[in-house]
């Protein structure tokens, strides 16, 4: 389904379910948050969550409370950080829920804070406080569902709804949910009319249960000591070639389609290799989660640290998974055909043909950091590749000033690309609404007509209610012309052509935030986007209302890079100590795993994003601009972005130059 067909999709539905404007903008501000497509400064691992935050810190004290270690990793300044960090979260979320909701945890991370480092040096001390932070973390999470629960009902202010809404989402990434699964419980829900805050964190957290798993291990026939290497409730079973399939219910037909693809690939690979040898076998068990998609993931891992175990008892062949994977849910009987990692298609490009040679060891690490599966494994590849490009643990305030130059330049051009999206989306969901309820309205009048005796005065008015139906939603799409005529009026300023790539980004921030001597074809393009966005509704209109309302003030913009920045830089140093626990103390999971490494690969992302695009334009750059490295380059973006932020305190600043912010330009920030 395309972009403008799924919005629309999930526009009707949340018609047909009743839903207010304000809930839709914060349903869809949690399915956009959780969007592992979403551009990296829109998905929650960009927002600091208090759920996140608490977690995070929990874990390094869980890390330092291991036993036997001669130097506990993360050392106690980088854990003190991850403490401040999460009361200063637990801080911002607190106005935006009942009092005394949060003390309990506020206190425990209080106390943490007041031991300094002193308190830090005992494994048995830190592991009962990363206990106590664990139990004050359930309680957080509960805090937050109610909250979110009283914002859905409209007793709330807007932007306690728009946090509460990016905490969920951080709920959902971190309990593993599969996105797309999530969207589609979501829609289903929907489609059954009555919809409440309590059905809709059901669908996004649906209760933990148990689900059957399979796998096929390449390099093996057969699994010795099994039972004792997996916990009990697992019921894991090594299945050879050829042996029976059983208990598998419903999904039988799924696990001997995997057998066979697994049977097929061993004999390929035979008579590929010669005389290779291609053993193989099914390894099946229960996990629990909260989805099949989650459960496939979970049970991957568990498999893989299963197998870490038989690899450590073979020097010479290898033991690994295929990439295919079976999950099944024996209460729906419904089953997930799963592979890693997913692949695209069509063609692909470089992001630039003029990198730096120097580049190559960053661009290489970022690589194997993107396929390798395993989450905290791969995030601490990411600070590695950062690390490539020369960027330290003491200069990630340099790198987040960059990067904050680069998320409002991404923010600017992606909400343009959201704002033609909801408009289209818009236009086809008045057109199908109307389609349906025409067709259903001249279907009853037609058996009114031809309805004689007792029943012609009820179907006459089944037929006339129908009609009314019909005319509302014709003046909806009466409605929705009008905003498509809007939008092709902001089309116009900006010059869209038929692919509706924004060549000049420059031109869609005046429209946004027109400068005072805008001509006439500029004050009507703005006037058309105020129209726009009135008509929009759900995420979409409140973004561009904040985006607007904070271009129209320098200073609250100007606070806006800058809180941006420190955000990045939290999130880097939390990388850097990531990859001290992962690749230093041999650390292989935590909570906020999967937050995690989706945040490595969006830092890395990007970074390489904002380089590629200062490389490709190296040949425009002054002398003093041309031939930096990467650490170089860097350095002069966080310069520009000091800048700009106080060009925009100045209260007198020029138009800035949002097409070049990034990239090597003789007038720096500013316009020519």
């Amino acid at each position: 389904m395309s972009l403008v067909g799924a919005e629309a999709d999930l526009i009707r539905r949340c018609e047909q379910a009743g839903l207010e404007d304000g809930q839709r903008a914060l349903l869809e501000a949690v399915l956009a948050a959780c969007d592992p497509e979403a551009v990296s400064t829109q998905h929650v691992t960009s927002a600091p969550t208090a759920v996140a935050a608490i977690a995070r810190a929990q874990s390094a004290l869980e890390s330092r409370g291991r036993p036997g270690r001669s130097k506990p990793q993360p050392f106690e300044t980088p854990t003190l950080n991850l403490v401040d960090a999460a009361l200063e979260a637990l801080g911002e979320l607190e106005p935006h829920l009942p009092p005394g909701k949060l003390d309990r945890a506020v206190a425990a991370l209080k106390a943490i804070e007041a031991g300094g480092s002193a308190g830090l040096n005992s494994t048995a001390d830190c592991a009962a406080q990363a206990k106590d932070l664990e139990a004050c973390a359930a309680d957080v999470h509960i805090s937050v569902a109610d909250g979110f629960a009283a914002a859905w009902q409209g007793t709330t202010q807007a932007d306690t709804g728009e946090r509460l809404a990016l905490e969920l989402a951080a709920l959902c990434v971190m309990e593993g949910r599969q996105y797309q699964l999530l969207n589609d419980q979501v829609r289903s829900e929907l489609s059954r009319g009555t919809f409440g805050a309590d059905t809709l964190l059901r669908a996004l957290l649906p209760a933990q249960r148990d689900f059957r798993v399979a796998v096929v291990v390449e390099g093996t026939s057969h699994l010795e000591s099994l039972a004792g290497l997996m916990d009990p409730a697992a019921a894991a079973a090594a299945i050879p070639p050829g042996a029976p399939l059983a208990g598998w219910g419903h999904a039988t037909a799924d696990i001997k389609a995997l057998a066979d693809l697994a049977a097929a690939a061993s004999t390929a690979r035979r008579s590929w290799s010669g005389d290779q040898a291609g053993g193989h076998t099914l390894l099946t068990f229960t996990v629990r989660a909260r989805d099949l998609g989650a459960a496939a993931l979970l049970g991957r891992r568990r498999a893989s640290e299963t197998l870490d175990q038989y690899v450590a008892g073979q020097r010479i062949a290898e033991i690994r998974l295929r990439p295919e994977t079976l999950a099944h849910d024996p209460d729906s009987r419904r089953t997930l055909r799963a592979a890693v990692p997913v692949l695209g298609s069509g063609p692909v490009r470089p992001l630039t043909t003029s990198w730096p040679p120097t580049l190559r060891e960053s661009l290489r690490t970022a690589h194997v950091a993107r396929v390798t599966e395993a989450p905290t494994t791969a995030a601490g590849l990411c600070w590695s590749a950062l690390e490539a490009l020369d960027v330290k643990s003491h200069s990630t305030g340099t790198l987040g000033c960059a990067l904050s130059l680069q998320a409002t330049r991404q923010q600017i051009i992606d909400l343009h690309q959201r704002t033609r999206t909801t408009a289209a989306a818009r236009l086809s969901a008045a057109r199908t609404a109307h389609r349906a309820a025409q067709r259903t309205a001249d279907q009853l009048e037609a058996a009114a007509s031809a309805t004689d005796g007792e029943n012609t005065a009820v179907v006459a008015e089944r037929a006339a209610a129908a009609r009314a139906i019909e005319l509302r939603r014709r003046a909806a799409l009466e409605r929705a012309l009008e905003t498509e005529s809007h939008q092709a009026v902001v089309d116009s300023w900006t010059a869209i052509g038929d692919d509706g790539l924004l060549r000049d980004p420059n031109r869609w921030l005046d429209i946004l935030q027109p400068p005072a001597d805008a001509d006439p074809a500029l004050h009507a393009a703005a006037d058309a986007l105020t129209a726009l966005a009135g008509r929009l509704g759900g995420d979409t209109a409140s973004r561009l209302r904040t985006w607007r309302a904070r271009l129209a003030d320098p200073n609250s913009l100007a606070d806006w890079i800058e809180e941006t920045a420190a955000r990045f830089k939290k999130s880097l140093d939390w990388l850097y100590a990531l990859r001290n626990t992962a690749l230093h103390d041999g650390r292989f999971t935590s909570t906020t795993d999967l937050l995690d490494v989706h945040t490595g690969r969006a830092l890395v992302d990007l970074t390489l994003e904002f380089l590629g695009n200062w490389y490709r334009h190296e040949a425009n750059a002054t002398p003093d601009q041309s031939g930096l490295t990467a650490v170089e380059a860097i350095d002069h973006l966080a310069e520009r972005q000091r800048a700009l932020v106080a060009a925009l305190r100045s209260g007198t600043p020029a138009k800035w130059n949002v097409t070049r912010l990034t990239s090597p330009a003789s007038t720096d920030w500013r316009r020519a």
